[in-house]
């Protein structure tokens, strides 16, 4: 397949194709990109968050559904989480906040054409503009993270945790930040995280959580971290 021109927008994001055929940015002010080139941006969403979450199936068992995401970025997790839900005909209510500082980004979900899959999007685009569609709602919150979780009084069933790396975000990678998480989280529920670096899952087990790695990507890329607030058996 011949994949279209992507022409750079201006600002500080450049588009670039990856591996599976999706669509990511690279941010020029925190010289990384949103997502692995090398794996694909869908591919690397759906297999290091949506199913080690296990969101599929606590959507079975329960009516509704509380998912924390940390960022918003370019809308994969939940896209990819939307695209799974309706793939298995689920009907339960999933109720998803997302954090985000950075307002442009969520412009860039909503007119960028070249984003995929489709329905996913389409649906994220509903989302953005109205709150709810069929058995989502969206809830965004624009501003830091440090401020943004002050006004959250809710507990969550799932969090999904996707800053940009320690090297390059270093102030969400500290232990202040996943006791935040813990405090946030349902006593059954789960934080998931690209990462695999041990010193990240020593400073999670520090605030309270049992670490558990998750399954490789295809083609045997690094796999991530589940975090529990108990042992799973």
């Amino acid at each position: 397949m011949k994949m279209p021109n992507l022409i750079p927008l201006s600002g500080n994001k450049k588009p670039f194709a990856t591996a599976d055929g999706s669509i990511s940015f690279y941010n020029i002010s925190y010289k990384e990109g949103y997502h692995a080139k090398s794996i694909g941006a869908y591919t690397e969403s759906l297999h290091k968050f949506v199913i080690p979450s296990g969101i599929i199936e606590k959507l079975c068992k329960n009516e509704e559904v509380w998912l924390l995401d940390i960022f918003f970025g370019l809308g994969y997790n939940i896209v990819a989480t939307i695209e799974e839900l309706e793939k298995n005909k689920i009907k339960n209510k999933l109720n998803i906040v997302s954090i985000e500082k950075d307002p442009t980004l969520i412009e860039l979900v909503k007119g960028y054409p070249l984003f995929w899959p489709k329905r996913g999007y389409d649906y994220l685009r509903k989302l953005l503009d109205d709150v709810t569609y069929k058995n989502y709602q969206l809830y965004i919150i624009l501003d830091d993270f440090f401020r943004a979780v002050q006004y959250i009084n809710i507990q969550f069933d799932v969090i999904y945790f996707d800053p940009f790396s320690k090297s390059k975000n270093p102030e969400m990678w500290q232990l202040n930040v996943y006791k935040i998480l813990y405090n946030l989280l349902k006593e059954d529920g789960c934080v998931v995280t690209y990462s695999c670096r041990n010193s990240v899952r020593k400073e999670f087990y520090r605030a309270g959580f049992i670490p558990y790695q998750t399954k490789k990507l295809p083609d045997g890329f690094q796999p991530g971290t589940v975090f529990y607030k108990k042992l799973i058996l």
